[in-house]
Order: C-alpha cells, then structure tokens, then sequence
C-alpha cells in the first residue's frame, strides 16, 4: 500500500497535539510508562523516516540518468540531502540509511529481522544501523545461513541494549564470525595510524590523529586512570580552592604530566593509578595463534597476533583464560580485592557489570557487605562505577552470582516482578561459551 502524505500529516498534527501537553502532572509510574510508549513511537517514526532514506539512497546512486535524484535536487548525495530536510546531521542521516537498507525493497527485505523489529517499534534507527553495517561487512565471507542465523541473534539481543552496548555487541559477534577478516581490518588501521598537530595564529595547538585499537589502548589507559583518580581527590580538595577542571582539560594535563615525566623534567608520582594493560586471550587460541582475545577498555575484539605484539610490554599483564579457570576465591582472610581477583572480575563484568562503564572508571564492590560477613571472593564480588555502587544501594538493587554470571534484581518500585536482569560481558554476548574463542 503507498503511503499518502495526508495521512502522515494527520499523524504529525496528533503527536503535534500530544508534545504541547504538560507532562509534570503524572506520577511516577505513570510518566514511566508513559515515555515507555513515547520511546516507542520514536522509533517507529525513525523506521518510517529511515524506509524514505534507503529509498532516496537508492534513487540517489551516481551511475544512475542525471546522477541520481539527490543531485537533481541540488545535493551532493543522498545524505547530505536527508540531513538538510530532517535538519539533522549528516552522520545521522546516513544510520537512517544503513537501517533503511533493511526495508527497501518492502516486498523481500535485505534482513528481514532487522525489518521486523523495526516495523513493530523494538529496534531504534541507530541499532538497526549497526546491524545492517556489521552483516554488510559479513555478506561476502560466510555462507547465507550463517549470516541469517547472526541476525536473529543480533535483533534478539539488541532489543534490550541502549545503541552504545549495540556497537560492541555487534563488534564482537561480526570478529567472532570472520576472524581473518578481522585480522585483515587491523592490519589496515595500523597502517592508517597517526598523530599530527598544528599551531594556530594564536599560539593553540591542534591535535588530530586515528590509532589503532592496540596503539591507543596504553594511552586511553594511563590518561584515564589519572583522570578517574583525579575526580577521587576532588573529595579532599580545599572548598576555598576547588578543581574545577573539565575531563578534557584533566586529560590534556596527564598527557602533559606524562611527557613531563618522560623528559626527565619533572618526578610525578601518580598514587593509586592502576596503569597496567589487561590483555585477555584464552590459552588455546595462544597455542594455535589464531582467535580473538580483547584489551580492558577497548571495544574492538583484538586477534591473538596483535594481543601478542601488545603483550611484550612489561607493563601489560596477559590474562590466559583455561575453560575451567584459575581458583581466586580469598574468603575473608582480606578485606580488599587482590589485583589478581580484580581482573577476575573484569574478565566476567568487562567493566560496570549494571552499565557497562570501561574498567578504569570502576572499583571491585562486596556484594554482601565485609562488615556483615561478606568474603572476600569472586562469587561476592562485582565491578561497578561510583553511580552504580550508589543507585544499587539507594534503589534497593540486589545482586546475584551463578555460574559465573551476575544478575541484578530490581527493587519492587521499579520491577514489581522483580525479574532478573543480566549484567557484565553476559549481557554483551550472542553465546555463553568463550567469546575470545572463533565462532
């Protein structure tokens, strides 16, 4: 059935109707469940829009008469004319068309999944892009079924995931799909590495720069350890001189700092950072050479080649994972986590367990309280960043380990049902097995 504009304009005047309500009446609940509905008329809206963008882009291909609809209009592509209509951006206006692609043609779509969780308003624009980008990079390598399959995994578990656990999510599944394909990416981003600056008429420097996730990952973790210590120390500050510094300007500091330090300038001692580099490779994949493995803080998964040219640095500790593991569990003969229990714990949280924050922004957390006879073990412990450890002890959360896997229980105000929530690297995975291992 064609869509005709009256009837999208008489839509548009409802929820037009709908925004100039005031919503500050409501209760609680009411106004959750309200934005619940809202959020889901959002993404059926974007659906909609992003069906009219994988038309345009289609209509908009260079080798078609006149060089497609968009420069007939005036534009140089397709997205540039979707983000001056939607007065959006560019970067948006091509998610719209990577989801579009699902959609169009209607009668057979490209990933029917990913269509159908779109039309019923449970994939947002941006997750669905994700999606059809991944299976994309995919098409070519491994045979149809395979990639079918990964897509109703993909479209189940992104149904519950914010557009952020998405992007790692689908990073994850499409290395694990395609290990030597993945091999052949990182071989072209360390080859597109670099850093370059230049002085403004002013005296400012610019920096700019792409580095691959292996050359990143010990600058991302030293700079961000001293930033997240930093914050720590604001506590004690003097109130009558405050650190009012933002996270960029305490990032260019440590960078500063650390050149500093390198020079020979100046001695810093930087107290309480944690700068060692956790690299996590299961002990198979060491032998054979061959599999994926993942830095803490990094997205990316990382092939056992590069984990290994990273892993000669005596400042980064490999993590060598048996199917069984190593038995780590102190009881309560210490109060604090031991390192070796801390990379445990971020082997199976990853980071936040609750909100998936990278590790050098969380600390290990009892479970059950020390001071209330809590061991000191992994089946009591979790990792969690400040907010979390707060929201789980003001909201009523409770936190539970089987297996190996973390569950949070909401409070009844938030899930009468109390239904279980899963958390850490679980939440993030298509299978429960190894995920370093191929798939």
């Amino acid at each position: 059935m064609a869509i005709d504009t009256a009837e999208i304009s008489r839509v548009s005047a409802l929820v037009r109707d709908l925004a100039r309500r005031d919503v500050s009446a409501l209760s609680h609940d009411d106004l959750v469940d309200a934005h619940d509905a809202v959020a889901q008329l959002a993404r059926l809206a974007g659906t909609l829009q992003a069906r009219f963008a994988g038309e345009i882009a289609r209509r908009s291909s260079p080798d078609l008469p006149g060089g497609g609809l968009a420069r007939q209009q005036g534009f140089g592509n397709a997205g540039t004319m979707i983000a001056r209509v939607t007065g959006g951006t560019t970067a948006g206006a091509m998610r719209a068309i990577e989801a579009g692609k699902a959609l169009v043609p209607d009668a057979t779509p490209r990933y029917p999944a990913v269509a159908a969780a779109s039309l019923e308003g449970d994939l947002s624009v941006d997750s669905a892009a994700l999606i059809v980008t991944g299976l994309d990079s995919l098409a070519e390598r491994i045979p149809e079924q395979a990639l079918r399959d990964l897509e109703s995994k993909l479209v189940a578990k992104a149904r519950t995931l914010a557009a952020a656990d998405v992007r790692r999510l689908v990073a994850r599944a499409v290395a694990r799909a395609d290990v030597a394909g993945h091999m052949e990416r990182e071989k072209r981003q360390h080859a597109e590495r670099f850093i370059a600056w230049k002085e403004d008429h002013t005296g400012m420097v610019t920096f700019s720069g792409k580095l691959d996730p292996v050359t990143a990952a010990p600058i991302r973790t030293v700079i961000e350890q001293i930033v997240t210590q930093q914050f720590r120390a604001r506590r004690d500050n003097d109130p009558l001189s405050p650190d009012r510094r933002t996270v960029g300007q305490m990032r260019a500091d440590a960078l500063y700092e650390l050149s500093r330090h390198v020079l020979g300038c100046k001695e810093t001692e930087q107290s309480g950072v944690r700068t060692t580099i956790v690299v996590r490779l299961d002990a198979r994949d060491v032998a054979t050479g061959v599999g994926l493995g993942r830095i803490d803080g990094t997205d990316q998964p990382v092939s056992v080649r590069e984990l290994r040219r990273l892993a000669g640095d005596a400042e980064v500790m490999p993590a060598l994972l048996s199917d069984d593991g190593e038995v780590l569990d102190l009881g309560r003969a210490r109060r604090l986590f031991t390192r070796s229990q801390r990379i445990a714990l971020l082997e199976r949280d990853g980071g936040c367990a609750k909100c998936h924050a990278p590790p050098e922004h969380c600390e290990a957390h009892h479970i059950r309280w020390w001071d209330r006879g809590g061991g000191t073990d992994l089946d009591n412990g979790v990792m969690l960043c400040t907010r979390c450890h707060h929201d789980v002890h003001r909201q009523g959360w409770d936190i539970e380990v089987s297996h190996g896997v973390v569950s949070f229980i909401p409070p009844p105000h938030i899930d009468p049902e109390r239904r279980p929530l899963i958390g850490g690297e679980a939440a993030l995975e298509l299978d429960n097995g190894a995920w370093s291992r191929a798939a």
